[in-house]
């Protein structure tokens, strides 16, 4: 019933019929009558919607006809050019197929994952160790040169033990220097690490998983277009732009628009020019200038990184070669301090000992003169 403003008048309610109380048997089987609806209200009918003409109700059943044949029309004609064009569940499919690989090989790692950081400690504490035997190492062997040949006629053993560990050493630092090789190619391969290098990776790695899911999607693709034929002669002219876009490396969709604008960008710096900048040119050259300095900087720098890694490296030897020499060298020192005191203490024993002899033999030279007076 819709919502009237006004004077609602409310028409007078039918009383209800009632039944004769002692006429039972001929009222059982005939139905009851309601009383008549009340008439509809003049006001309702002015405030309601006005009712649709039979002319007006028919154009519009023609309207929806028409476009139902167009669309009709448009999705035969979409068919016959390409018969997989609402194949939706395929593409979407082949875009999910390795987002799904992918969370399904984190999921097994997950499951398999292994202690992150107790290995790597382990390492440390191994090479720090290692580090340590052979700065040991060569700290005899700078003292063996200081000898010179002062102990040449001595016999000397070296054993089994010996030679294991000075081949243990060498392995080692071969595989130190393989790794460092390893690692300086691929900070190089990466543009030199840093943040530029970072982003290098980023940029790779996004690139590969888009090219992953294009890849899945072109095997769908083909595999449809084996299922639906030959492509018609009118669309040889957009294959040949498709063609020719995909040879410079430019990947694009369905629709003929570009996936990823960034393949548009050439080498050098794409600087767009800001509107209504008064000293572009000026602000231009001091861009490039700025950047220049900076990626100079920046070489400079990874040079200096490159080179200092072995220099720390030798500088970390240095210092525990001083650490275990300072360290041998205070030991000597305390066993020459605890000699001393012993032959100290040994001297005093021995002169307390003949204060006593010479005092016995006073007091008896004494006790002698004594008895030859008396």
């Amino acid at each position: 019933m819709p919502l009237t403003y006004g004077l609602n008048v409310k028409g007078a309610k039918a009383a209800p019929v009632r039944k004769p109380i002692f006429d039972d048997d001929g009222d059982e089987d005939e139905p009851e009558h309601a009383a008549p609806p009340p008439p509809p209200s003049s006001k309702g009918r002015r405030n309601g919607a006005p009712p649709l003409r039979r002319k007006e109700v028919e154009a519009d059943h023609g309207t929806d006809l028409s476009s139902m044949n167009a669309a009709t029309a448009k999705v035969k004609t979409a068919e016959e050019l390409d018969p997989t064009i609402f194949d939706y569940d395929s593409f979407h499919d082949a875009k999910t197929t390795v987002s799904d690989a992918r969370k399904a090989a984190s999921r097994q790692e997950a499951i398999e994952r292994k202690p992150k950081y107790i290995n790597n400690l382990l390492d440390a504490a191994a090479r720090r160790k290692q580090d340590q035997t052979v700065a040991k190492e060569k700290l005899l062997q700078k003292e063996r040169e200081n000898e010179g040949d002062e102990f040449a006629d001595k016999e000397k053993f070296v054993t089994g033990a010996y030679k294991e560990q000075q081949e243990e050493t060498r392995r080692l630092e071969e595989e130190e220097r393989v790794k460092a090789e390893a690692e300086e190619k691929r900070k190089r391969a990466l543009g030199g690490g840093g943040m530029r290098g970072f982003y290098k990776s980023m940029m790779d790695m996004t690139e590969q998983q888009h090219q992953a899911q294009i890849n899945a999607a072109a095997q769908v693709i083909g595999k449809a277009d084996e299922e639906g034929g030959k492509p018609i002669a009118g669309q040889n002219v957009a294959i040949e732009s498709t063609a020719e876009l995909e040879a410079n490396g430019i990947n694009i969709n369905d629709d003929g628009q570009i996936i990823d604008k960034r393949e548009l960008l050439t080498a050098g710096l794409n600087i767009s020019t800001q509107p209504g900048d008064k000293k572009s040119g000026r602000g231009g050259a001091d861009h490039l200038r700025t950047s220049a300095l900076k990626s100079s900087q920046q070489h400079a720098g990874l040079q200096r990184n490159g080179a200092s890694r072995d220099a720390q490296r030798e500088r970390q030897t240095r210092m525990m070669e001083e650490q275990i020499a300072e360290k041998t060298k205070r030991a000597r020192e305390e066993e020459g301090e605890e000699r001393l005191a012993l032959e100290k203490a040994a001297k005093t024993l021995k002169t307390e000992g003949e204060k006593m002899d010479a005092k016995s033999r006073y007091l008896a030279r004494k006790a002698a003169k004594e008895r030859g007076e008396g």
